[in-house]
């Protein structure tokens, strides 16, 4: 009966640590978003938009392959390295909070210069890197805060999830270099036959 309890209560307890890591990493993305928005309104990049919609219309712009797996790992990895240092409380968080920034700048630059295109174009864009990258990273962001509260686990679920993620990010990598870029050039000389 007490060890049934006691499970019970291990149980709830760990449920609701990995509830306060989501909700901590969850604010921080949150709040990047809203300010990253914010911030492409006082700061616009629509020069530097303009000059990269002519130059991908004009050709078909692929990136390497080593820029691809830089741009697509080294969130994941920021967090899995910070997840080993000290300060893991205020330092996942502060990271998901500069990445939603940069993703939001990002998009709102692109659909305030560019009208519905850019809409459409920022999903081209980001659409494939945020569909796969952002759940591997509030995954890895949760794991990385539950790692200091709760030195037990199971290896085995860890290993399972870190695999999962491995692979999703190894399928946005293979989407950013095969699939992308011609769909982009397609759409952007459509669009530019249209205007």
């Amino acid at each position: 009966m007490k060890k049934t309890k006691r499970k019970e209560q291990g149980r709830a307890q760990e449920t609701k640590n990995r509830d306060v890591a989501l909700l901590l990493v969850s604010v921080g993305f949150l709040l990047g978003g809203i300010f990253g928005g914010l911030a492409a309104g006082k700061l616009p990049a629509e020069t530097y938009i303009q000059q990269f919609l002519q130059t991908a219309a004009q050709e078909t712009m692929k990136p390497s392959l080593w820029r691809e797996l830089w741009v697509v790992f080294r969130w994941p990895g920021a967090v899995i390295v910070l997840s080993l240092l000290p300060w893991v409380g205020l330092t996942i968080p502060l990271l998901f909070f500069l990445r939603a920034f940069l993703l939001s700048y990002g998009i709102v630059s692109l659909t305030v210069g560019t009208g519905l295109s850019g809409i459409l174009c920022a999903g081209l864009l980001f659409g494939p890197t945020c569909l796969l990258t952002v759940p591997v990273l509030f995954v890895l962001g949760t794991e990385g805060l539950l790692r200091k509260a709760e030195e037990t686990g199971s290896r085995r679920q860890t290993v399972f999830r870190a695999a999962l993620c491995l692979l999703a990010l190894c399928l946005c990598v293979f989407l950013d270099q095969v699939l992308v870029p011609p769909v982009l050039t397609w759409f952007l000389k459509a669009l530019a036959a249209g205007t």
